[in-house]
């Protein structure tokens, strides 16, 4: 199976908007200083490099980056309350999801658009302020980031979506709050068992987990979630990977060499609690996509030990989470190495017929990029049913390829293309010739 890792977040990189009005300038200017040092990308208007150039149309750009921004920070003082065009810039964050952080910069100022929301108050203690914006800002980078930027393709081809897609995977809520409910529940925990996602190739088994129980699990209360790992031919060497990376996210500055020993002297528990702890959570969120190379990849020996590192922390802090495909499930039962490990099937089917339109339109809509209906009960006709999802994902990235925000999706490029198919039997066909790869391997898992 050839896989793609799409683009990813690393460390704890935010996009951030700080609305404020001119006349805190300099409070603005301290927190742009101390976001751009905490490694985030930071957008202040008036800043000479991350703000407004002049001669440009600052209105259209404090639009496009309000659509760009994972948070916008919102400066709260008597003039900011005073301001017509910072309530704007809070409407329009909240009309489009955005996570907005309001920051009261003034003792006892608040907005009333803000009323519900938690504040840090950098009035009273400025450390303890930014520490509570710190951590929420590695908590949205962790959930995949709520901006959109205008040149980014919501249409994302074959491979899976990642948590930086969340906002462009549609068709499957159901299964993703049905997954949600089952990590969170007390008793799944208490049976101490790997959950799998089992479902057939190119149902949408990795996006579903990655695009969408990740995102939902990274915003939870109380957890903190690991990157999805592959197991390759040494699957404690790919967790230990992981942990190492969630630890310098979360400033523990642990080496991979580090927690590769603490591993082999003490096992997972002990480094989970370390690491929940720094997160202040207290559930440990480990994903496993293509569960199948345990079997296919890793040697016995190895995936011995993985099971066994794995055991005695599932059912107290550790829940994981794995993907795998239904020819492997009968071996990875049958597995003596694997058998320590308590297993719970969850089956996925491919997407339903009447759930293809959202897959088009949804990010579409969310890209600013036009599609009329023809077009769409063309689509959806040509490829017929969810089992031919790859075949719908790489058409509309093809279609959407060049085009940005206020484009059109054409059927007339639809045409050019050569349309698409699925044979009776439901295997895919691609009528135009796939192009070469040019370097970058894809997944239809």
């Amino acid at each position: 199976m050839l896989f793609y890792a799409g683009p990813q977040r690393e460390g704890v990189v935010a996009r951030v908007f700080i609305s404020h009005a001119g006349q805190d300038s300099e409070c603005a200017a301290g927190l742009h200083r101390w976001l751009v040092g905490e490694g985030h990308e930071v957008f202040l208007d008036r800043d000479l490099r991350d703000g407004i150039p002049i001669g440009e149309q600052w209105e259209r750009r404090l639009h496009e980056r309000l659509r760009w921004a994972d948070a916008v920070l919102c400066v709260l003082t008597h003039a900011y309350l005073a301001s017509t065009w910072c309530a704007a810039e809070i409407g329009m964050a909240l009309s489009r999801g955005a996570r907005v952080l309001p920051v009261r910069a003034e003792p006892g100022v608040s907005h009333p658009l803000l009323s519900s929301l938690q504040h840090a108050d950098v009035t009273v203690d400025a450390a303890a302020g930014r520490a509570a914006l710190g951590t929420e800002l590695r908590r949205i980078n962790a959930a995949g980031g709520f901006g959109w930027p205008d040149d980014r393709s919501p249409f994302p081809g074959l491979r899976p979506l990642e948590v930086t897609d969340h906002q462009v995977f549609f068709g499957r809520n159901a299964e993703v709050e049905q997954l949600a409910e089952l990590v969170r529940s007390p008793i799944e925990r208490a049976e101490g068992a790997v959950l799998l996602v089992v479902g057939p190739s190119g149902c949408g088994k990795s996006s579903l987990v990655r695009a969408g129980l990740l995102h939902v699990m990274a915003g939870e209360p109380g957890w903190w979630v690991l990157s999805p790992m592959l197991p390759g031919a040494d699957p404690v060497a790919a967790l230990v990977r992981e942990l190492a990376l969630a630890a310098q996210q979360l400033g523990l500055g642990w080496t991979v060499a580090e927690v590769g020993q603490r591993v082999d002297d003490g096992g997972l528990m002990g480094l989970a609690d370390e690491l929940l702890l720094a997160a202040r959570a207290r559930r440990l969120l480990v994903v496993v996509d293509q569960f199948e190379e345990l079997l296919t990849q890793a040697p016995p020996v190895a995936r011995a030990r993985f099971a066994q590192l794995l055991h005695p922390a599932l059912g107290g802090s550790v829940q994981v989470v794995a993907t795998l495909r239904p020819e492997f499930l009968d071996p990875l039962l049958l597995d003596a190495g694997l058998a320590v490990l308590p297993t719970r099937p969850y089956p996925l089917r491919p997407l339903r017929r009447d759930a293809l339109a959202g897959v088009i339109q949804g990010p579409a809509h969310l890209a600013g990029i036009g599609v009329d209906d023809e077009l769409v009960a063309r689509l959806v006709g040509d490829t017929d049913s969810g089992e031919a999802l790859p075949l719908l994902a790489f058409t509309l990235a093809q279609l959407a390829e060049g085009i940005s925000r206020g484009g059109q999706l054409s059927g007339a490029r639809y045409d050019q293309l050569g349309g698409c198919e699925v044979s009776s039997l439901g295997s895919v066909a691609l009528l135009p010739p796939l192009p070469k790869a040019s370097g970058t391997v894809i997944c239809l898992d």
